[in-house]
């Protein structure tokens, strides 16, 4: 299915076919509904477990592996630093993966074990507490012996998760050649993916949300006590890696990868560091993944804060998990509005527009007063707009500015470009949560305790406004220089359809005529002269 056409190739011939979208040919044949939903259910499992962690497992370390803010910030900083790294050198494993079951599907089930493995030790306390003089529960065992085990739980588990989401998340362009098909199951993968959030503060907040304290109690409750909270992890952790599994098992069965469309020949694989050089010498992924990059890391300053923020400055610790649930519910309500104003109005624009929703959402941090559940509450209705946009546009316009790369180069490396589109991302997203963990301690943070000096509520709201701003104004910033208008879009989108690409030692042809670069590109769609051949 989707085989490479073979126009009479010579006996020893170089040439190389790669399939784009041949309307008469066999790739004609329309994407089932049921092989699209179980393809969009393989996004589940990443976003469940990124979610745990980024709302959960910096105040697991802290209260219950009652480790200091500054182990705490090396463990966030390596964890993704190791998973930035790992992101790319899977991109080219995956490349240069050959197996009856494609490049992409064995990764996603073979690794599925040992990442549900290592989750699972992750949110593990293997050591007993003590009760101290003060009544502050404390554990026999070193600290540094509980910071070694969770960096090297954490590195590992990220490593694991890379194998799952890099192959799956370069799927999107082998399952189906059509751009149509595209959007939509990565309209779907979207919306499973935001319900996968949803479910994972559901699952997690069952367990948990009755172990947190108000923020008033200078000592911890019986339902607050360590063996409460250790008890509650545990359980949230096997529900997980369950439904991890089925759905890695789902999407292995329900998926096919049809062979032509991302097939790249050997001596065009790339190294890391040559894949480097080449995805970001292409200016259009370049604006993209910085857009993406300082949206992300404003985001997941707020996220990996929000629950000490609840706790520590509103005095609401307990109405954390319905604080996220009407955040996430509104982001998944949402989604269609979005979907229309895409439609309406074109990717970029509506990416400006979400972006635009995130701002005055991160500046209330800074005023809303304590006890404040009702204001919140509304502050988090708008927040899940925002949010929303964060999970559909980034994977959305990266496929354009694949096909766009392709009409230029007249090749593909999508493992390489969707690898790269989250590794700086994930780098300095690290760097950005161990500097916040670094400010909490600064700021006073003491272990143990549930009521914290003041001096940390003032500290959570300076880390939860003015960081966040910048840097969704820097992405805004990116996202005006992003090139891919909806009349580009739409314009690739002509031009991909129904062509295939023939690649040779001797020629670059796209349909019988001569390839142009990015710059030739753009200027015929502004009426131009242009030296090149136009498409």
């Amino acid at each position: 299915m989707g085989s490479p056409r073979q126009d009479s190739p010579t006996p020893g011939s170089n040439q190389k076919y790669l399939r784009i979208a041949h309307e008469g040919g066999i790739d004609n044949v329309a994407l089932p509904f049921w092989r699209k939903l179980f393809f969009a259910i393989g996004g589940a499992p990443y976003q469940i477990t990124c979610t745990v962690i980024g709302f959960f497992l910096n105040i697991f370390l802290l209260e219950v592996a009652l480790l200091q803010p500054r182990y705490v910030s090396v463990i966030l900083f390596s964890g993704h630093a190791w998973d930035a790294v790992t992101d790319p050198a899977i991109g080219i494993l995956v490349q240069k993966t050959d197996t009856r079951w494609g490049k992409m599907r064995p990764w996603i089930i073979f690794s599925a074990p040992f990442a549900c493995l290592t989750y699972f030790f992750l949110f593990f306390v293997p050591w007993d507490p003590t009760v101290d003089d003060e009544g502050l529960e404390k554990y026999t065992s070193n600290e540094v012996v509980r910071f070694v085990y969770y960096l090297l739980i954490f590195c590992a588990f990220q490593g694991f998760l890379s194998c799952l989401h890099v192959p799956y998340t370069s799927l999107t362009m082998a399952v189906t050649s059509k751009q149509k098909e595209r959007d939509q199951i990565t309209f779907m993968r979207m919306g499973l993916e935001t319900t996968g959030v949803l479910l994972a503060v559901f699952i997690q907040g069952l367990f948990v949300s009755d172990t947190r304290c108000d923020g008033n109690e200078e000592l911890p409750k019986n339902a607050t006590t360590i063996e409460a909270q250790k008890d509650a992890y545990f359980h949230g952790s096997l529900v997980v890696i369950i439904i991890y599994m089925l759905c890695c098992i789902i999407t292995f069965i329900g998926t096919r990868e049809k062979k032509g469309i991302v097939e790249v020949k050997k001596e065009d694989q790339k190294g890391f560091f040559s894949g480097i050089k080449l995805v970001f010498k292409f200016k259009p992924y370049v604006w993209a993944s910085l857009t993406f990059l300082f949206m992300t890391i404003a985001i997941q300053i707020a996220q990996t804060n929000v629950a000490l923020f609840c706790t520590h400055t509103l005095k609401e610790g307990g109405e954390l998990t319905k604080f996220i649930l009407v955040l996430l519910v509104c982001a998944i309500a949402s989604m269609p509005l979005w979907q229309f104003l895409i439609v309406k109005f074109g990717k970029k624009t509506a990416y400006a527009l979400g972006m635009g929703v995130m701002i005055p959402t991160f500046i209330t941090q800074l005023f809303v007063p304590a006890h404040s559940v009702a204001l919140y509450y509304v502050i988090m209705v708008f927040g899940g707009l925002g949010i929303s946009v964060a999970f559909l546009l980034p994977w959305s316009v990266l496929p354009d500015v694949l096909d766009l790369y392709m009409l230029e180069k007249n090749k593909r490396h999508d493992a390489l470009f969707y690898s790269f589109y989250v590794f700086f991302n994930k780098l300095a997203s690290g760097t950005a949560l161990a500097a916040s963990q670094i400010a909490l301690e600064f700021g006073g943070y003491i272990n143990g305790k549930c009521k914290q000096p003041d001096s940390v509520g003032y500290t959570l709201r300076i880390l939860m406004t003015p960081g966040p701003v910048i840097l969704v104004l820097l992405a805004l910033g990116c996202l005006y220089m992003y090139p891919i208008d909806e009349r580009m879009r739409r314009s690739i989108k002509e031009r991909v359809q129904d062509h295939t690409v023939k690649l040779s030692q001797r020629e670059e042809v796209l349909d019988g005529q001569v390839s142009k670069s990015y710059d030739s590109f753009t200027a015929s769609l502004d009426g131009r002269p242009s030296s090149d051949t136009e498409i």
